[in-house]
């Protein structure tokens, strides 16, 4: 009978140790969804990075330099992370209230917008082109690793001003 109280024990504390995140990522259906969504940006970014000539895509990746891609690896994972978990409290109505459910939508945006106007590779065009004048795409070019990290850390403010990183109770 001792054994069994120190297991619920045991689980009662171990739940006490997990976030919302977590906690949303244990099931299946959210992990295969945030796998696509990182899958699909990674894909639609390298698609916009060769403006749509896919026979480009090895020239891109060879100029690719290592710490741009892990950056790009890396915003890509927290893009589907934050996407899921915001579609997670949109569908959750006990989650919390709508202006919790809508305050962190903008700021996931952002980042996702300024990352495709950003090249990671100095050959390639970025998407950027079409809509920026020569001196602010040679700007963005100059400070792609800054940009990205930036465009990080907006995805890791999302995730915290939506609650994912507080314990579940």
């Amino acid at each position: 009978m001792k054994a069994k109280t120190r297991h619920s024990r045991e689980r009662k504390g171990n739940a006490g140790r997990m976030t919302h995140l977590q906690r949303v990522m244990a099931q299946p259906h959210y992990i295969l969804l945030s796998l696509l969504l990182s899958g699909g940006m990674l894909a639609l970014y390298v698609y916009t990075q060769v403006i749509g000539n896919v026979n480009n895509i090895d020239v891109w990746a060879a100029n690719l330099q290592p710490v741009r891609g892990l950056l790009l690896v890396i915003f890509s994972m927290l893009f589907g992370l934050t996407t899921t978990y915001q579609i997670h409290v949109w569908t959750t109505p006990q989650t919390c209230s709508l202006v919790q459910k809508t305050k962190g939508t903008g700021m996931s945006g952002l980042s996702t917008i300024g990352l495709f106007l950003v090249a990671q590779c100095p050959a390639c065009a970025s998407l950027g082109v079409f809509f920026l004048p020569l001196s602010a795409v040679t700007f963005l070019g100059e400070y792609a690793e800054w940009i990205n990290i930036l465009g990080i850390g907006l995805l890791v403010f999302t995730l915290h001003y939506l609650g994912a990183f507080e314990r579940v109770k």
